[in-house]
């Protein structure tokens, strides 16, 4: 798994050089101006709640709530360190990509402020993915495969509403957005494949199979 976080970080160093000085960036550029030149006072309070959904201090309350709840139901660590990896291996990909990019961010008037002066690619995003999605996984392989389809859902929703919200505040282009997605995305699954949640959780609960004749299956403890 380690060599996958080198791996995707030349792979977003490379896309973010090409997004740079290809026809994307004049592309970029013409959306988000046209988003904040459409600004509405119900939209501008909406999105900046919107955002708030992958903040940096949102989501550590989220991802400690979801740990500690993790070992309690679980009374093993595996699924709690799925869930710390999942998040913390996403916001390291995202940080070291955008050190290397050095994309300036959109020449548009920002609603709120960032920490961050890197656009490429979009951390709050590759957030909301591997947050939610984690969750929606944790909670799945837990008590049965018919939530994942729902959790997922509201996964996707929710990453959908960061990514416009972050555009049309004034902090990322599209382009920005689609790289987060990239990054989340491919680091989930990586982190599911190799961590298996509650594979090996002593105490788990007996994984729940879709079909009500399978007999269900006992996680060895």
């Amino acid at each position: 798994m380690l060599i996958v976080i080198p791996l995707m970080i030349l792979a977003m160093w490379g896309a973010g050089v090409m997004v740079m000085h290809s026809a994307i960036n004049g592309w970029d550029r013409r959306q988000i101006v046209w988003l904040a030149d459409h600004r509405t006072a119900w939209l501008n309070r909406a999105t900046e709640w919107g955002t708030q959904l992958a903040e940096t201090i949102p989501v550590l309350v989220i991802l400690l709530l979801a740990i500690i709840l993790a070992r309690r139901w679980t009374h093993g660590w595996r699924t709690s360190l799925f869930l710390a990896l999942a998040v913390g291996g996403e916001k390291l990909v995202y940080l070291l990509s955008s050190l290397l990019v050095r994309r300036d961010r959109p020449p548009v008037p920002p609603l709120g402020s960032t920490y961050a002066t890197s656009s490429f690619p979009s951390g709050h995003v590759g957030s909301a993915i591997t947050l939610y999605g984690a969750i929606a996984i944790a909670v799945a392989a837990w008590r049965g495969r018919r939530y994942l389809i729902t959790l997922m859902t509201v996964m996707v929703v929710f990453a959908s509403i960061v990514a416009f919200s972050r555009m049309y505040c004034g902090f990322h282009y599209p382009s920005d957005c689609v790289a987060g997605v990239l990054v989340g995305a491919t680091w989930l699954t990586a982190v599911t494949r190799v961590m298996k949640p509650l594979a090996a959780s002593p105490g788990a609960l007996p994984i729940v199979t879709d079909s009500q004749t399978a007999r269900p299956t006992f996680v060895a403890g």
